[in-house]
């Protein structure tokens, strides 16, 4: 998809040890990488589940970092492009230049995986697949 295509998300990036927000605008692929606790295990969520998150307009973590923006929804073709980009990406220059904070070292499809209802039923099962433990992220 080109990237005139792509949707952008303009959304506040919170941090527990900054004063104030930081404003940022971002095609939904990185977007989705700077979402705390979207992505579980580099794993992308179905378009139910991410739908479930992009609906609630994100949250102040508190002491975790989080993110606001206004909610949105996106259909199955824009949810199936999303995912070629993502899968498209250049995850280690994400990371290297600061685009996103939960930059996975992989990304993947998991068609196994989707039966969940809920946000939450969804990262409970891929914790049941993958383990609890560490993500392994960029540094």
């Amino acid at each position: 998809m080109g990237d005139w295509l792509m949707r952008t998300v303009k959304y506040e990036r919170l941090e527990f040890h900054k004063e104030k927000p930081e404003h940022r605008t971002a095609k939904l692929a990185e977007f989705v990488l700077d979402v705390p606790y979207l992505i579980c295990h580099g794993v992308i969520p179905p378009r139910h589940v991410l739908n479930e998150v992009f609906a609630s307009g994100g949250g102040d973590a508190g002491m975790s970092p989080g993110a606001v923006w206004e909610p949105f929804s996106i259909d199955e073709a824009e949810y199936t492009a999303l995912v070629a980009e993502l899968l498209a990406l250049d995850l280690h220059d994400v990371s290297a230049r600061g685009r996103a904070r939960f930059v996975p070292k992989t990304l993947f499809v998991d068609s196994e995986v989707t039966g969940s209802k809920t946000h939450l039923e969804w990262v409970t099962q891929i914790a049941a697949k993958y383990g609890s433990g560490h993500q392994t992220f960029w540094d």
